[in-house]
């Protein structure tokens, strides 16, 4: 079985020992002072990759993990999704208990076995049917732009890279299922081409964006207050990524847990609207 090299494995337990979740506030707080009536959450996506990708300045705050299991467990004792219903496409909240009146596994019934994943509009319509039924306080949990790393040809989604599939091996064909390693596994052995990665990924996060965009945008104009983040980021090795690679649990360098912050709302109109030229002219900023 593929396994991490034994140096990259002694690094990452160094700083798991001196990593710590303790300091400034984190988006669950950040949840806690702003309302809301949807929170999605795009699976491993970094602030920076997404406030490039976005036709939007995103924000962002810090997670209180580096791996969804972490974040998990923390949104389970924070209490920050008790009484909403959440739709995932992730498996992992099969062991957690955050809280929700209601869980629709969406991996259950709209699992890719092609791409190995839950494509972004399963979750986000199961989503919608919550909210049209009445619900607030809806989570909508998508899984791209975590590996394996998809993205849109048109309305069609395909593997950018798909060395990076977990069903591939890294290309090798008699590869057992218990002996394909994850992505981080395969990219911290060198099985794939870092750079390829990291450029599948982006490509990963702009498409779960664009998809995201027309639901948001429906959203807000229906007077719903939706806020758009992650439970951590991603990372491709070198300096940036302190020599990791995905999203090792409990290490809290700062790509894996600055995620992107973003709440979306309807402007509510002012009472003094502009009437006459002037005052237009003055609402742009003109006027003297």
């Amino acid at each position: 079985m593929t396994e991490e090299p034994l140096r990259y494995r002694a690094w990452k337990r160094a700083v798991q020992a001196v990593s710590t979740r303790v300091g400034e506030p984190t988006q669950l707080d950040r949840l806690d002072d702003v309302e809301w009536d949807v929170v999605v959450v795009l699976d491993a996506c970094r602030w920076d990759a997404l406030d490039a990708a976005a036709d939007w300045p995103f924000d962002y705050a810090r997670s209180p993990g580096s791996a969804t299991d972490e974040w998990l467990g923390v949104v389970a004792d924070h209490g920050c999704f008790e009484g909403a219903v959440v739709a995932t496409g992730n498996v992992k909240y099969e062991f957690f208990d955050v809280g929700a009146d209601e869980v629709a596994h969406c991996w259950e019934t709209d699992w890719d076995s092609g791409l190995g994943t839950v494509l972004p509009e399963p979750v986000l319509d199961r989503a919608d049917a919550f909210l049209a039924d009445g619900h607030r306080k809806v989570v909508a949990h998508v899984m791209p732009p975590h590996a394996p790393y998809v993205a849109r040809v048109a309305e069609t989604w395909l593997p950018a890279y798909p060395q990076t599939g977990a069903w591939d091996h890294a290309g090798a064909a008699d590869a057992s299922e218990d002996d394909t390693p994850s992505a981080q596994v395969a990219m911290a052995a060198g099985l794939i081409d870092i750079d390829r990665a990291r450029a599948s990924y982006e490509a990963a996060v702009e498409s779960a964006w664009k998809t995201l965009v027309p639901y948001v945008a429906d959203w807000i104009g229906r007077d719903l207050d939706v806020v758009v983040t992650a439970d951590h980021g991603e990372v491709f090795g070198g300096l940036d990524g302190y020599g990791f690679y995905g999203h090792p649990n409990r290490c809290h360098i700062r790509p894996l847990v600055r995620v992107p912050f973003e709440r979306f709302t309807r402007p509510a109109e002012r009472a003094d609207a502009a009437e006459s030229v002037e005052q237009k002219l003055q609402a742009l900023g003109y006027a003297e």
